[in-house]
Parts: structure tokens; C-alpha cells; sequence
């Protein structure tokens, strides 16, 4: 992508910059008539989430997408959609960089524009913590990235990663008569774990984490591997877990996991639905955790908490903090002198302020430390709130009235948006962010509504002309 934009540029003789994360920034100057307008920023990330549906080889396949007619979803009947073809569609942000690189490429006249390209925005906002605080000159800028048209979005919640390990010797003993099973979570809808939190849908590792405390306490079950999830802004839809539990009571194991994928299908009723959970013979693995280990692994799990902690005392309906227990990976240690493994838990903690998300997160991590595991801190950003008196929501309100005919929703979002970070490096910047209407990104099911888009381009160009 890189490469393409500086190609891009140059192509169009137009500024282009790289910096050492590798973040773009390519400039266009203002129209003749336009000289003495207010220069603007724009900005979106060029990194999207990869969440495929199973038999979809996300390293190899390229993303294909359908267009669905208004009338052929179920769920959004009333509108045309955009989707992939079993994978997330990359509208989050690949909509926002479409629209600079239109804009760009357009002759509309414009004042001089700064268009951003970052990059690992998923993974933590690295691109945008990287920026230098002299980069841009901008006075305004518009962040691309919101998920609802017509919304005029002015605060976001910060985050900070947090990972633990138990790290353990291997048993190569396997109790005698034991068998083994390979226990299969999958069909959940998963989503983002900003804008879906408040949802309900199920977890996959909590689901399949209160099936193997219930197969330890009651069939003697030993634990061999446990893996969920993948990333730490989806959340989990899969899980998959071998264990071992006596032979004469196998088949009893195996009827009690339809038993709880019937339970979990009503729980997740109306919400969630299409749980699936199944149970196999397999061959019997060649380690397993020790006991206590598998205990303290299951247990810290069952008591971590997961999705919404708290919702905003101030904006109705709007999630102040959350977290999401994202993935659970096992797998040997190599090169170790015995027989070793890790297994490795993600989470995300995501809140509006910054007291309550180190709050959540010391929260969580005195559950993982009491559970025996080591705890470690990654990125963070902080989160965002425009000021009320913000000569840019103003413009934006105006034009937008007078495009639309309508207000704006002026409100705040539970998921990060590099609004925060760029704004903490340039806290003289009047910083907005708006997008067209994408739903469940994050997924495979994401969408993106085809005449919002057109909308925003209406927008956006409106907002840009008006300066």
C-alpha cells in the first residue's frame, strides 16, 4: 500500500512524504481560487482487520467482494449493501482512504489539502504514536474513520492491550484408558470490540472456558491445548480444545456437549444464534498440562471480566468502559530443555477516561496474577473529546444542514479512533471525525451501506468547498 500511494503520487506530481514507520503523507495545493483558504488535513488508516470465515485462507485468497440489492439482507432489508465474499470487507477504513485518494485525484476546488495515510492503526495505533508533532500543518483536520453517516463524531475511547502467560512444564504421561476429544466452537457472529461490545454475542472463549471447568469438575477431563480467538479488537469467534477424559465415559462427554450447545444456543437466542459446538474422537495428544496448571488457566479465564463494565454517565446509551478477553493461544515452548508450553491470553480494556481504563485494567490483571500468570502492558492511546466550542463542528453542523436538510448527530464512540493520539501531538488542531455507514466491522459480516457512501462524497466535498 506504501508503495502504491507513493506511485500514486508521483504519478499526479503531487507531494509525498514517508516517515520511518511508514505513515504517507501526500499534499495537494489549493485551487487558484482558493489560495487564501485555511489548509486541511484528512486522514484514515490503510491496515483493515483480517477475520475470515473457516476455509477461507486469509494469507492467500484475495478479498472478494458482492453487491447485495436492497431488499436481499435480513438484516438490513431497507438499503444496498457492499460485502466480501467470507472475509472482512475492509470498508473500516478502506472507504476513508478511497475518499482522499478521490479527492486527490479530482479537480474540485479545494483549499490545500494534507491527506494522512497511517499505518497498524489496528494493532495499536502505531502509526499514528509515531507521527512527528511537526508533520502536518494543517489547522483542521477530518478523521475518516466513523461507521455511521450523518454523525458528527466528537469524543472516542482510549485503550491499552494487556497479555498474560502461564507458562508450565508438559506431562508426556497420559492416565491410562483415557481418551482423547477434540472440542470445536464455531458460528458466532463475533464483531468489533469497540462498536459491538454492548451486543451480548457470545465469546468464544468464554463459552468454551465454562465447558472445560464443567468437563474438570465433573469427568475428570485433563487439558492438552486450548486455543481462541485471534485478534484483540474482534471478538472471539471460534474456540477449539483437546482433552482427555476417561474411555468408559467418552460418549457420556460427548452427548454432554450437545447438551450445552443447546444451552448456549438459548442463552445467545435473538442475539447470538448460531452457536455451534461439537465433540470428536481424535488421537491421543502427546502432552498435557499439569493439573494444577489447566486449573489455574481455566479458572483465571472463568473470572476475567469481559464486555461491558460501565456505560457513560453523560451520553445515554453510550459505553464508557469495556474489555474484551480477545484470544487464548497454547503451544509448546521449543528449545527448552523438558517438555514446556505458554499459553497466552489477550485482552483489550477500552474506556472514555483514563483513570477508569487503568482502573479496568489493574483489575484484570490482579485476576490473571492471583491465577499464577505473568502480566504485560502493550500500546495504548488515549482517549479523545473535541471541545464544545469547536469552530470545525460548527462548519460541519451548518453544511450538513444545509446539504441534508436535517441535523447532524453530534455524539461520542466506544472504540478507538486516531483522533486521540493526533490530537495529544497537536493539541492546536480542531480535529472531527465522519464516515459513511459500515456495519459489524471486524467480522466476516461486514457491510458497508452503498448509498451512505455517496452521501458522505456529498458531504465531504460540501464541507471542504465551504472553507
Amino acid at each position: 500500500m506504501q508503495a502504491w500511494l507513493k506511485q500514486f503520487a508521483a504519478s499526479r506530481s503531487l507531494d509525498c512524504e514517508t516517515d520511518s514507520v511508514g505513515n504517507v503523507l501526500i499534499r495537494k495545493p489549493a485551487s487558484p481560487d482558493r489560495l487564501d483558504a485555511p489548509r486541511v488535513a484528512l486522514q484514515a488508516h490503510i491496515d483493515m482487520v483480517p477475520q475470515p470465515l473457516e476455509g477461507r485462507d486469509w494469507a492467500h485468497d484475495p478479498v472478494t467482494v458482492r453487491f447485495v440489492p436492497q431488499g436481499e439482507d435480513a438484516e438490513f432489508p431497507d438499503v444496498a449493501l457492499l460485502k466480501a465474499d467470507g472475509t472482512t470487507l475492509g470498508a473500516d477504513c478502506g472507504i476513508g482512504a478511497c475518499t482522499m485518494l478521490a479527492l486527490l485525484a479530482g479537480d474540485d476546488p479545494l483549499p490545500a489539502l494534507e491527506c494522512l495515510f497511517t499505518v497498524d492503526e489496528e494493532t495499536g495505533m502505531h502509526g499514528a504514536n509515531a507521527l512527528r508533532p511537526d508533520w502536518l500543518k494543517a489547522k483542521y483536520l477530518l478523521n475518516l474513520d466513523t461507521e455511521s453517516e450523518g454523525v458528527l463524531m466528537t469524543a472516542c475511547a482510549g485503550a491499552v492491550d494487556l497479555t498474560a502467560r502461564f507458562r508450565y512444564g508438559l506431562t508426556t504421561v497420559i492416565p491410562e484408558g483415557d481418551q482423547a476429544i477434540r472440542l470445536k466452537l464455531s458460528g458466532l457472529q463475533g464483531g468489533h470490540s469497540g462498536m459491538d461490545i454492548h451486543m451480548g454475542r457470545g465469546n468464544a472463549c468464554k463459552l468454551m472456558c465454562r465447558f472445560l471447568k464443567h468437563a474438570v469438575v465433573n469427568f475428570e477431563a485433563r487439558l492438552s491445548s486450548f486455543n481462541a480467538g485471534s485478534l484483540r479488537n474482534a471478538i472471539p469467534r471460534t474456540a477449539e480444545a483437546v482433552i482427555t477424559v476417561p474411555g468408559e465415559i467418552a460418549a457420556e462427554v460427548i452427548d454432554e456437549v450437545a447438551y450445552y450447545q443447546d444451552l448456549f444456543r438459548d442463552e445467545l437466542r435473538g442475539i447470538d444464534p448460531g452457536v455451534n459446538f461439537s465433540a470428536e474422537i481424535c488421537a491421543a495428544p502427546a502432552a498435557l498440562m499439569p493439573e494444577e496448571i489447566q486449573d489455574d488457566i481455566i479458572n483465571t479465564i472463568e473470572a476475567v471480566h469481559d464486555g461491558v463494565f460501565r456505560y457513560s454517565p453523560d451520553i445515554p446509551g453510550l459505553v464508557e468502559t469495556s474489555s474484551n478477553l480477545a484470544s487464548v493461544s497454547s503451544h509448546f515452548i521449543p528449545d527448552s530443555n523438558q517438555p514446556a508450553g505458554e499459553t497466552e491470553v489477550l485482552c483489550l480494556v477500552r474506556s472514555q477516561g483514563e483513570e477508569t481504563k487503568r482502573w479496568m485494567a489493574s483489575s484484570i490483571q490482579s485476576t490473571f496474577l492471583l491465577g499464577g500468570a505473568r502480566v504485560e502492558f502493550g500500546s495504548s492511546y488515549p482517549g479523545w473529546e473535541l471541545s464544545s466550542d469547536s469552530l470545525l463542528l460548527s462548519r460541519a453542523k451548518e453544511v450538513w444542514r444545509r446539504t441534508f436538510g436535517n441535523d447532524p448527530v453530534v455524539t461520542g464512540v466506544h472504540c478507538g479512533l486516531e483522533c486521540g493520539v493526533i490530537a495529544s501531538l497537536y493539541p492546536h488542531m480542531d480535529i472531527l471525525s465522519i464516515g459513511p455507514t459500515i456495519h459489524h466491522p471486524h467480522s466476516p459480516n461486514e457491510s458497508v451501506e452503498i448509498e451512505s457512501v455517496d452521501r458522505f462524497w456529498t458531504f465531504i466535498r460540501a464541507l471542504l468547498a465551504s472553507f
